[in-house]
């Protein structure tokens, strides 16, 4: 395998992974659901149809990111924050749920759940072209602070955990919660890290960093 197609290949991971996700992910669901009753066989399909939509609808992304040529400077956290995903989203849809009934948490799962994604998707949208599923600077890169970047550097990452958070508690078991907390935040965390290494590259960055937390406002 060439250098050339080797790096179309790494840049299509992200669509290769969405689309098999998709279809494990929708018969795991109508496996799962179907032992739900009531408003918690609603809540839980409105989580999963959720999904699939949201997966459906950063597409684009991962179809044009093979048109975007190899980085140096991602250094695999796509690949980690992937496998942090697939293992949150999975031990949530495949082991059983604490849940007996419908109750608060679930519904305060699907709020934060559509919260995150309608807050990523802005901050996708707000970024435009320079939004990239791997770390790289594309030419006339230029610093973003419009939109929710104007409250934080990586409203698309802080959108990510909360509507994770949000599924997870849907679907609740422990294994899930801990996937969350233990390897898609830290992987997460490492990602941000990596992409600020190279955002600092950008004039005016390190003065936007100064300014403005990483994930939450007055916090991180």
């Amino acid at each position: 395998m060439n250098d050339s197609t080797q790096s179309d290949f790494r840049n299509r991971v992200p669509l290769y992974t969405m689309l098999g996700a998709i279809v494990i992910f929708t018969h795991i669901a109508t496996l799962k659901l179907q032992h739900w009753e009531g408003a918690m066989w609603l809540s839980g399909w409105v989580a999963a149809i959720g999904y699939i939509i949201w997966l459906i609808s950063e597409a684009n992304v991962s179809i044009t990111e093979s048109g975007k040529g190899e980085t140096q400077k991602d250094r695999g956290t796509c690949e980690l924050y992937v496998l942090g995903r697939i293992l949150t989203v999975f031990s949530a849809i495949i082991l059983g749920t604490q849940w007996q009934e419908f109750n608060f948490t679930m519904l305060l799962g699907l709020v934060l759940f559509a919260g995150g994604i309608a807050f990523r998707l802005n901050a996708i949208d707000t970024l435009g072209k320079f939004y990239s599923h791997r770390v790289r600077l594309i030419d006339e890169h230029s610093v973003v602070d419009t939109g929710p970047y104007q409250w934080v550097r990586h409203p698309a990452y802080t959108g990510m955990l909360i509507a994770h958070l949000g599924f997870v508690l849907v679907f609740f078991n422990l294994y899930a919660f801990l996937a969350w907390l233990l390897i898609l935040l830290p992987a997460i965390v490492k990602r941000i890290k990596v992409e600020e290494t190279a955002l600092h590259e950008l004039p005016g960055y390190t003065q936007y960093a100064n300014s403005h937390k990483r994930l939450i406002p007055g916090v991180w």
